[in-house]
Parts: C-alpha cells; sequence; structure tokens
C-alpha cells in the first residue's frame, strides 16, 4: 500500500472515525484504525465491536493495500505535522509485522515516522449498505431532538434501557425520549419522510456523541435500519451501531396530561439565576428549592 494524501484532509478523517475507540484498549486490535487504499481514495475505519465508523479522503493511490495503525500514534503524528502532502507507505515482512511509515511527500521536510500495526483485514467494519433500507432525515431538526433529550439518558445504569435515546417514528413524526429513572425529557418533530423506527429503537449513548459530531455541519443524510443495527451515513462518513436490546418503560404514563399552574419566565434571566444557586447545590442531587409567589420565583440551595 502506498499513497499521498492532504495531510489537512487525513487528520479531518482521523478525528471522525477515533472517536468509537475505548481508551482503556492498550495495544488491541480495536485500538487500530484500519486504512484501505483504492483508486483515488482512503477509507479510514475504527470500531469497538459495537459502534463501527468509517469515512474516506481524496488520495493519490500509488499502490493499493489494506493495514490498521494505532489510532493514537496515527492522530499524534498528523497533529504535529507541518507539511502539506504526506506520503503513506507499508510493507510487511516475513514475520508478519506491519509497518507503515509515514513521510513528506515532496521531500523537502527531513521527517519520518515509522509506525507498527497489523494486518487490516482483521477488523471487521462497515460494509456497502444496499440502498432501499435506508432513507433521507433532516439533520437539523435530529440534531435539535438530540441536544434536548440527550442530557437526560443514563451513562452506566444497570437498567440497559436507560442507557440510549429511544427513537419511534410513525405517520411523518419522530419522537426522542430520554431517561435515567429520575428524570424525563420527550420531544416530537414533524418530518418529510417516514423514519424505520416504527416499532421503537433504544440507541446507545456513545453512539449518540459520534452522531452529533457527524451532523452539526450537514443539512441532510441518509439513516436506515441493516442487520438489526442502526445505520447512518452523512457526508463521507458512515456508522453502524448496536441498539439496546429491551423494553423501554411506558414514560408516556408519567408525563402529566394537564396543569393546574403555568408560569410564563425569561428563560435566560432563570438560567442565569439557576446557575447562581447550583453554587451552593450539594453533590450529587444538586437539589434546589423553587418558591412562587405573585410576580417573583425565590430559588434557594443550601449544603
Amino acid at each position: 500500500m502506498k499513497f499521498k494524501v492532504k495531510t489537512s484532509d487525513f487528520q479531518k478523517a482521523i478525528s471522525s472515525v477515533e472517536g468509537v475507540i475505548t481508551v482503556r484498549e492498550i495495544k488491541s486490535i480495536l485500538s487500530n484504525i484500519k486504512v484501505e487504499a483504492e483508486d483515488g481514495k482512503v477509507f479510514l475505519s475504527a470500531t469497538d465491536l459495537e459502534i463501527s465508523i468509517k469515512t474516506s479522503v481524496s488520495a493519490d493511490t500509488l499502490e493499493p493495500g489494506m493495514t490498521s495503525i494505532p489510532a493514537k500514534q496515527l492522530s499524534n503524528t498528523f497533529k504535529t505535522i507541518n507539511f502539506p502532502e504526506a506520503l503513506i507507505a507499508h510493507n510487511p515482512d516475513a514475520e508478519g509485522t506491519v509497518s507503515t511509515i509515514i513521510t513528506d511527500s515532496e521531500k523537502k521536510k527531513d521527517f519520518k515516522m515509522n509506525i507498527n500495526g497489523i494486518e487490516g483485514e482483521e477488523i471487521k467494519t462497515i460494509s456497502k449498505v444496499d440502498d432501499s433500507l435506508v432513507v433521507d432525515f433532516p439533520c437539523f431538526t435530529i440534531s435539535e431532538m438530540i441536544k434536548k433529550t440527550s442530557y437526560s439518558v443514563a451513562l452506566e445504569d444497570t437498567r440497559f434501557v436507560f442507557n440510549g435515546l429511544y427513537v419511534t417514528s410513525s405517520e411523518g413524526k419522530i419522537s426522542f425520549v430520554g431517561t435515567d429513572g429520575r428524570r424525563l425529557a420527550k420531544i416530537d418533530r414533524v418530518i418529510p419522510n417516514s423514519l424505520p423506527f416504527s416499532k421503537g429503537v433504544i440507541i446507545p449513548h456513545k453512539a449518540i456523541k459520534e452522531i452529533m459530531k457527524m451532523i452539526d455541519s450537514n443539512e441532510s443524510g441518509k439513516i436506515g435500519i441493516v442487520e438489526n443495527q442502526i445505520y447512518l451515513k452523512i457526508g463521507n462518513v458512515e456508522l453502524l451501531c448496536k441498539l439496546i436490546d429491551g423494553n423501554y418503560p411506558d414514560y408516556e404514563a408519567v408525563i402529566p396530561k394537564e396543569s393546574k399552574n403555568s408560569v410564563r419566565i425569561n428563560k435566560d434571566e432563570l438560567q442565569v439565576a439557576l446557575r447562581q444557586a447550583l453554587i451552593a447545590a450539594e453533590e450529587p442531587s444538586r437539589q434546589i428549592r423553587m418558591t412562587f409567589s405573585e410576580n417573583l420565583l425565590h430559588i434557594n440551595s443550601s449544603t
């Protein structure tokens, strides 16, 4: 394998996939980024066996091939490179060690990085997806819905269904629900296409974090269910993730159908007051007391 690539483009591609790699993984195949060079393109992918991410970048492919390189070393190398185009080449030796060499393609800088990796065939990520399995969706709408519900998702609850966002869709409407058992956030939006979530799916919070990185700078993407996994393609980045198995609780039962009291308040002023009150709110609950009287809200906290 041998190719030339713009260092800035390659660094962006690395950043797109390295977030899926678990920090605790040390010298494991799951710590590596798979690099595949084809005619005019280089594909980068990574997986933690639950989530797989794949992206591509334009390149001058001199020799097609495949390898896998430790993500941390590869990322750190390209963060410090100070030349515009890199030459990346590798050749496995007789003992099976894959050595990847990174140099300045124009040979103006005296730089050489040699990184030992593993053969790329050992990493299984995302294969080609049938277009009939995916539909278009608006990135801005989904991004808004995630931001307004994901904070309520539990991170490491023994009740696994609480560790993800519940998504359901029917008749042009989509709903996102997040809860950790103490608080609950729900949002509904109308969308142009019916998404394939009529039975409801639970997307893990780690996948939600990666999805937010993908959709922030795009207008639309494709989404679907592939082999009982959620699949997204936004721009040149693809994500495939296992869903959380289990029955989500009946959240509608705990949402009040009506309220006897209603208060209209300035959002920005309330945010400032809450931040001030939280200074003295005790961990882990960080509770505050809100007392309402005529034209006045009193917020109190203490340790």
